[in-house]
């Protein structure tokens, strides 16, 4: 009988050891925060970042966050289109990277209230005058996109168009139009902008084809206790200008720091 029940206490032990070695062990004192941080101003990398070497509206926003719930800010930074992924296996606490609250990505994980509404862009040659549309974009123009952003499924599901490159980050994507290689980019309008003015390229907007979107915070499906407290934070950041303040003063920042 002692026998058996050593037996099974030993498997269980293992079984818990082995759950640990998946998960792996979190500090209580953290708040998990996934991002891609090549997407500026909303999150980038830079030599003296506010956590670490991250900055940008998405960090003041989520840091914000963990201190308002007594908690240390961790980031990982890994490619945008793992975010979704990550929150549902528990490996982040919430995604925070400038992310569309689609339909699709609903299925998958919970958001919070939006925090920003933002559109597409493109970007083009400061010299350019034969793309003024985005219809102008099927001309045999090559055209960039990034991965898992809501430009790459504009360009290819609205458009119709295959994609000359697919980068990994938009400053990639930017930097191969102000090197000739693109004739345009399409990309979220507040990033857009910034690299637009930093690289001294020029944007195109078209508000007919490229619909608002609304950016919000992804967590586990289920998580209620933590969507709560991040839309406390945000509600609160809204009402007293605070997120509008801060892309005000990363728009500027990043324009500076990429001169």
């Amino acid at each position: 009988m002692k026998k058996g029940l050593l037996k099974v206490a030993a498997i269980a032990a293992v079984s818990v050891m082995a759950v640990m070695s998946l998960t792996g062990c979190r500090n209580g004192n953290e708040l998990i925060m996934g991002t891609n941080a090549a997407f500026p101003p909303f999150e980038y990398t830079t030599t003296n970042g506010l956590v670490g070497e991250f900055d940008g509206i998405d960090v003041a926003i989520a840091k914000k966050i963990a201190e308002d719930n007594g908690k240390e800010l961790k980031i990982e930074n890994m490619q945008f289109e793992g975010l979704i992924a990550a929150v549902s296996t528990g490996k982040i606490d919430m995604a925070v990277a400038g992310m569309t609250a689609d339909d699709e990505r609903r299925q998958s994980v919970d958001f919070s209230d939006t925090y920003y509404i933002a559109s597409q862009v493109m970007v083009v040659a400061a010299d350019n005058t034969d793309i003024n549309k985005a219809e102008d974009l099927k001309n045999n123009k090559k055209v960039g996109v990034v991965v898992g952003y809501t430009g790459e499924k504009i360009v290819t599901e609205n458009l119709k168009i295959e994609p000359a490159v697919r980068t990994k980050r938009g400053i990639d994507a930017v930097q191969d139009v102000k090197n000739g290689k693109l004739d345009a980019v399409v990309i979220d309008s507040a990033t857009g902008k910034a690299l637009a003015e930093a690289n001294g390229l020029k944007v195109v907007e078209d508000a007919e084809a490229f619909e608002t979107e609304e950016y919000a915070i992804a967590v586990k499906k289920g998580n209620k206790e933590l969507l709560e407290k991040i839309n406390e934070t945000l509600a609160k950041m809204k009402a007293n200008g605070e997120i509008e303040k801060l892309a005000a003063e990363y728009d500027e920042k990043v324009a500076a720091e990429e001169n």
